[in-house]
This record gives structure tokens, C-alpha cells and sequence, in this order.
């Protein structure tokens, strides 16, 4: 069972950041949303799964500039330079995309949920990663709920590691954009990273001044991120993180991720920072690599990886 414990007061911050007239759309199925998506000279929209549904709704100058405004709302410092912002005491992520003038043009409102339960078909694998001590990587597509399931599984590490799990919160959705870090984590300490210059300085002073039994991050490989990890990795504090990849494949042959991946020059060479992988590749369906190198070998040979696979659905 999945139970959302999203608080309304959480769904309302979102509301409070919205005009009347998209507030009226909104609000009856904002539980069920995931995006809302509000561009410049364009129509209201909003995303449910894969599903994206127009209103007749024309985004003037007029009314997006007071949108842009209302985001920015209680935000010290308004959109930080990775074009993001999150909504305090919530999971809500507002991004942003600008013109050549460097004007907010489009906006992007992601619907953060606590969603317990999303995890629990994979509580034996978090269990024997706790108990073994290893990492777990975790790949999908866009929109495929990884940073839901992230959040969750964070809830269930934090049940037996408490505050010796310490999540590097990249954009400050896994526990939300506030001092108070949000109840779905639990006892898990968290440190949040706001620049994105700044998340290999975050890994490196998490490992060095807190002392993690395991480390739990999201969108990590296109920072600097990388080669802080693979040169901490000896040191035995797992990484629990989302990869950027739509699949395995793909994860395979990205060349900025093989310094984890324990590959050289295409050919795997020692072992990842992560011994199992887990593949999201639509909500509510987990593909368990439990021998994420030789997935890796199998794939970097041209081959489809066979062996030690299970399909879980939730």
C-alpha cells in the first residue's frame, strides 16, 4: 500500500504561488499532478505520468510576470543559478528557463509527494545493502518517479542506519528546500547543496566531518561530483544515488560516469562504486541488477546482461 503523507498545507504553498485563474484548474487534482507546466505566450498545461492535458489558457506578459514573482515568494535570493527553487517545509521543485535577455520565459512547477510505501517491494535489497554495507544505483527515464522511489528508500535506510545515513540533498527535493528537513526521511542527516558548483565539496566534507555509514544523493554525474566519490569509495561509506541514463546502456557508455563504474577506456577494469543497480524503467516497476559489474561487462561486450536479474512490480 502506498499512502501519501503530503499534508494539504503542503499542496496549498503550491496554490499560494499561483494566479486565481490557475489556481481554479488546479486545485481539485493537484494530489494527482505531477507537473504544471506555465511558458510565455503559451497555454496552461499539466502533466499526469506520461498524460500532458492544455487548458485555454493564455500565459500573457501581465500574468506570467506576477507568476514569476509569487515563485520567488519567501525565497531568499529568488532563483539560484541552477534555474531552480524549492518552496520551504515542502518537496515542491520550481525551475526555470530564461531568454537571450536572462527574463524568465518558462516555468516549471514539479509536485513533490511523501509517497510511503513506494519502496517496500524492495525492503529485502535495502536490508541486505544496509547489512553488507554496499551501494545501489538506481537508473530511469525522466519521469519515472526515481527521486520519489529515492525518497523512500531513504525512509527505510534511515530505519536501521538513523542518523549515520547522510542524504546530499542536490536540489533539495529528497528532504525538501528548508532547515527542517522533511519527516519521510526520518532520523537521516541532511545536507543540502544549493549550488550545483558546490555538490563534489558537499560529498567531500560529508565524508570527511560527518562520518556516514552510507551516503544517499540524487542526480549525481554532471557535477563534480565524480571524482570525489570514486577516490572516497575505499574509504567503505556506500553510495546510494540516481544516475543520469535513461537505462543501463546508456549508464554503460557514459564516459563521465566510468570512474565509478570502475571502467577505463570502455573496458571494465575494477569493481563499481555500486554493487547492484536498479532499473526504473515506468512507475511501479523495478528491474534488480544484483551484480551490477557484470551487467556492466555484458553490456560494454554489445550483449543484453541475462543472468542474476529480478523483475519486482510494486
Amino acid at each position: 500500500m502506498i499512502l501519501d503523507m503530503t499534508t494539504p498545507q503542503e499542496y496549498a504553498a503550491i496554490l499560494e504561488r499561483l494566479p486565481e485563474e490557475i489556481r481554479a484548474i488546479v486545485k481539485d487534482d493537484l494530489p494527482l499532478l505531477d507537473e504544471i507546466i506555465i511558458d510565455r505566450y503559451s497555454l496552461l498545461s499539466v502533466r499526469l505520468a506520461d498524460m500532458r492535458i492544455t487548458y485555454p489558457l493564455h500565459i500573457d506578459d501581465r500574468t506570467f510576470d506576477r507568476i514569476d514573482a509569487l515563485m520567488q515568494q519567501d525565497v531568499p535570493g529568488g532563483w539560484r543559478k541552477d534555474g531552480r527553487i524549492g518552496i520551504p517545509s515542502t518537496l515542491h521543485r520550481l525551475s526555470r528557463e530564461t531568454n537571450v535577455s536572462q527574463l524568465t520565459s518558462m516555468i516549471t512547477v514539479r509536485v513533490g509527494r511523501a509517497l510511503m510505501g513506494v519502496a517496500e517491494p524492495l525492503r529485502d535489497v535495502l536490508y541486505d545493502a544496509v547489512t553488507n554495507e554496499y551501494g545501489i544505483a538506481i537508473i530511469g527515464p525522466p519521469a519515472a518517479g526515481k527521486t520519489t522511489l529515492l525518497r523512500d528508500i531513504a525512509r527505510i535506510l534511515a530505519e536501521r542506519l538513523g542518523s549515520g545515513l547522510v542524504i546530499i540533498d542536490t536540489s533539495n527535493e529528497i528532504a525538501g528546500d528548508s532547515d527542517h528537513k522533511h519527516p519521510i526521511v526520518g532520523q537521516a542527516r541532511r545536507v543540502p547543496v544549493g549550488n550545483p558548483l558546490w555538490q563534489g565539496e558537499k560529498f567531500a566534507r560529508a565524508i570527511g566531518n560527518m562520518g556516514p555509514k552510507a551516503l544517499l544523493s540524487d542526480e549525481i554525474g554532471y557535477r563534480d561530483d565524480i571524482p570525489v566519490i570514486a577516490m572516497n569509495a575505499p574509504r567503505g561509506v556506500s553510495v546510494t544515488a540516481t544516475l543520469h541514463g535513461k537505462n543501463m546502456r546508456r549508464v554503460a557508455h557514459s564516459q563521465n560516469l566510468w570512474p565509478i563504474l570502475g571502467i577505463k577506456d570502455g573496458v571494465k577494469t575494477e569493481p563499481a562504486v555500486f554493487k547492484i543497480a536498479i532499473e526504473v524503467p515506468r512507475r511501479g516497476f523495478f528491474r534488480v541488477h544484483e551484480d551490477f559489474d557484470a551487467s556492466l561487462k555484458s553490456l560494454l561486450a554489445g550483449e543484453e546482461p541475462t543472468e542474476g536479474i529480478r523483475e519486482i512490480r510494486a
